[in-house]
């Protein structure tokens, strides 16, 4: 299992609740659901995103996601 704080997840810079995942498309999920609850602005921001720059996000979180901190 990894760890990160919503900032580093890409959430505000002063948000610091920690999402945990056992890969990265379960961290993803429990991140989405936070930034739902809890920064329901930024979602907005994301979804007016293109479909092509949230692909390339979650592609280079994916890849990147087995140098996570452990949890």
């Amino acid at each position: 299992m990894k760890q990160i704080t919503c900032s580093n997840l890409g959430g505000p810079a002063d948000c610091n609740v920690v999402i945990t995942g056992n890969d990265a498309q379960d961290m993803i999920d429990k991140g989405w659901k936070h930034l739902q609850e809890a920064h329901p602005d930024l979602v907005k921001n994301i979804m007016s995103n293109s479909k092509e720059a949230n692909d390339k996000w979650m592609d280079d979180f994916k890849a990147n996601f087995d140098n996570l901190k452990d949890a």
